[in-house]
C-alpha cells in the first residue's frame, strides 16, 4: 500500500513539472507603449544599418579662385574687344575727317558749323601745290593783260614769196608773277619760222597777277595767231 502511495506522489510531481501554467496576460494600451526603433527587428532578416550621414564640406578656396580667374579673363577679353572696336572706329573717323578737311577752306558755314570749304575746287595743282585755272573752264576767273605783243612775219617766208594765210594755235601758261612760263603749239606748222616768231612774241607778254577767291593762281590761256601777206 505504501508502495502505491509513493508511486502516485512521484507521478504527480512529474506531471506538474511537465505542464506549465499559463502566464497572466497583460493588457497593453497602445497609447502608453513606447517602442524603440533599434529594438524592432524582424526575425530571419538581416536589416542593414543606416549609413552614417556624411558632413558636406564647403567648396575649397582653390576652386573659388579658379572660377574667379576664369571670370576675370572673360571680362578682360570683352574689354579688349571693345577697346579694339573703338580704335578701329576712331581710325576710320580720322581718315574721313582728314579727307573732308582737304576740301575745306576759311569763311563758309555749313549746317550751322563753321567749316572751310575749298572754294578753289575744280582747279588743278602743280608740283608746288599752286592752283592752276583754265581759260576754257568758264569759272569766271578775271585777268588783265599789261602788255600784248604781236609776232612779226617771218623773214624766211617773205624771201621765198610765201603768200598763204597761216594760223598758229597756242596754249600758254601765265605764272604767279604774270609772265608766260610755258608755250604749247596745238597745230604742227613748223615751216618758214612762224612758230618761232609766235614764241618770241608770247615771251614778251605780261599780265597782272591773277587772283581767284583771294588767292594767286596760275592760268592757261589759248590764242590763235594769224599771218597774212600785207
Amino acid at each position: 500500500m505504501k508502495f502505491y502511495l509513493f508511486s502516485f506522489i512521484i507521478h504527480m510531481i512529474l506531471f506538474f513539472s511537465v505542464i506549465k501554467l499559463p502566464k497572466n496576460e497583460i493588457k497593453l494600451d497602445s497609447k502608453n507603449v513606447v517602442v524603440y526603433l533599434n529594438e524592432l527587428k524582424i526575425e530571419g532578416e538581416n536589416t542593414p544599418e543606416p549609413a552614417p550621414i556624411k558632413n558636406v564640406e564647403p567648396p575649397k578656396e582653390k576652386v573659388e579662385k579658379k572660377i574667379e580667374k576664369k571670370e576675370i579673363k572673360k571680362i578682360e577679353k570683352k574689354i579688349e574687344k571693345k577697346v579694339e572696336k573703338k580704335k578701329i572706329v576712331k581710325k576710320v573717323k580720322e581718315e574721313v575727317e582728314s579727307k573732308v578737311e582737304e576740301k575745306i577752306t576759311e569763311g563758309v558755314e555749313i549746317a550751322g558749323v563753321n567749316k572751310n570749304v575749298n572754294e578753289l575746287e575744280g582747279l588743278v595743282k602743280d608740283g608746288t601745290g599752286t592752283y592752276i585755272g583754265d581759260q576754257k573752264s568758264n569759272q569766271g576767273i578775271g585777268y588783265k593783260i599789261k602788255r600784248e605783243v604781236d609776232p612779226n612775219y617771218p623773214m624766211m617766208a617773205k624771201k621765198i614769196g610765201f603768200k598763204d594765210e597761216v594760223v598758229i594755235k597756242t596754249k600758254f601758261l601765265v605764272g604767279l608773277n604774270g609772265k608766260v612760263e610755258e608755250i604749247i603749239f596745238l597745230n604742227d606748222y613748223t615751216k618758214y619760222g612762224f612758230q618761232k616768231e609766235v614764241e618770241k612774241a608770247l615771251k614778251k607778254w605780261e599780265f597782272e597777277p591773277i587772283v581767284y577767291k583771294n588767292k594767286k593762281i596760275k592760268m592757261y590761256f589759248y590764242k590763235d595767231f594769224r599771218f597774212n601777206v600785207k
